[in-house]
């Protein structure tokens, strides 16, 4: 059971040990943000907060030692704040010496990955399945961050008026998150026409020398996105504000949309694969009234937790949902029982909608919508669907 930070970081460990073990090699240097997070159970290791890459680097052997391998600017910080009192040791060199990889190639040896192609294979995306295995405490960490999210995002609804200009909208969401200890590394927005012409609407921004592109400023309704991070973990949800007319075409869409979304929430389950919910997908857009291809036009998600998506499901996708192999893997290696869940984020949408929420799968299979905004009116999915369903959307504020 998990208890403290050291607990979670050894099992994180431990993961990364089954890894090396399946992949037959000695050891691995992970340098990139999402990697780093997942390793250690969401330390941080970036200065530059929008970069993929780190500023050091953590090295786990298949024995399951774990070293901080950077340089001499980062070493007293993040051994200070995020990693000396999980055990780690120290493998540092001068700011000007070189790179992580090349410390690592002069003190191991063996067979040596890597997460960025820096040291042997790149293996980057043969850990998404690890981004995406949350043990008990950290499915209680992710209950914790989509209050925080769903607090955030029912704050910046409240706040918009006619006329409010995109970029001041990203501005609140991006202050509400913060001021609950969030990044929001990713706040798209976008007002009338812009949210049927772009699926990722960055918010129009004015130059600081004159350009073409001119802000735009909500009049009948805006789509906001966010992704809300903290200690490795990401929630990813959508909302809608009215703020004038809206056609009904536009409300009578949502709400079918909303039924996609509910649609592919009841597809995730044990024992089923990325391809099925995909599959389920498709024929939802046909069934409730969308093109056939419909999901041509965007991606639909998929399973979150140390990335906004570690994995997006394609068609035919034969990922495993709950996959047990790891669990029983890890419980090789520590001699005691051990149970993940996942957390997921679908996100269909057409033509001027969108729908998105993030929740969690247990590893008993309940599911639990994290990213609950019970201010906000419910979409009638019962008639949208023709049925009855325990999955809540919520409808535009």
């Amino acid at each position: 059971m998990i208890q403290t930070e050291h607990d979670l970081f050894r099992l994180r460990i431990a993961l990364l040990q089954a890894f090396l073990e399946t992949r037959k090699a000695d050891g691995i240097l992970l340098s990139r943000v999402d990697n780093f997070a997942m390793a250690t159970g969401g330390k941080r290791n970036y200065v530059y907060s929008a970069s993929d890459g780190g500023a050091c680097s953590l090295y786990v052997n298949r024995a399951g030692q774990a070293y901080f391998v950077g340089n001499n600017i980062e070493a007293p910080r993040v051994m200070e704040e995020e990693l000396g009192a999980l055990g780690c040791e120290v493998k540092s060199h001068l700011w000007w010496e070189g790179t992580s990889a090349d410390l690592v190639k002069r003190e191991f040896t063996g067979t040596i990955l890597s997460d960025d192609g820096s040291i042997g294979p790149n293996v980057h995306g043969d850990l998404a399945y690890l981004r995406s295995l949350l043990s008990a405490a950290e499915l209680e960490k992710y209950r914790l961050l989509g209050k925080l999210a769903a607090e955030s995002m029912t704050a910046v609804l409240a706040a918009i008026k006619p006329g409010m200009p995109e970029a001041e909208i990203a501005g609140r969401l991006i202050a509400e998150g913060a001021a609950r200890r969030c990044l929001v590394p990713v706040h798209l927005i976008a007002a009338d026409e812009r949210i049927a012409r772009h699926r990722h609407p960055l918010p129009t921004v004015a130059g600081l020398l004159p350009t073409a592109l001119k802000e735009t400023a909500v009049r009948g309704y805006v789509m906001v996105v966010g992704c809300f991070l903290r200690e490795g973990l990401v929630v990813s949800l959508t909302r809608f504000k009215r703020v004038g007319d809206v056609a009904p075409a536009i409300l009578d869409a949502y709400d079918r949309v909303c039924g996609v979304d509910a649609i592919m929430q009841e597809e995730t389950a044990p024992g089923k694969t990325l391809g099925d919910v995909f599959s389920a997908c498709q024929s939802a857009y046909r069934t409730l009234g969308f093109p056939e291809n419909e999901w041509h036009n965007h991606h639909q998600g998929g399973t979150a937790g140390y990335a906004a998506r570690s994995f997006r499901a394609n068609p035919g996708d034969s990922t495993p949902i709950l996959d047990t192999a790891w669990a029983k893997r890890v419980e090789a290696i520590t001699g005691a029982p051990v149970s993940f869940g996942q957390a997921f984020a679908w996100n269909p949408s057409a033509v001027g909608v969108k729908s998105e929420d993030t929740f969690l799968l247990g590893p008993d299979g309940e599911k639990e919508i994290v990213t609950a905004t019970p201010s906000l009116p419910k979409v009638d999915l019962e008639q949208v669907l023709g049925r009855k369903t325990e999955v809540v959307k919520y409808g535009m504020a």
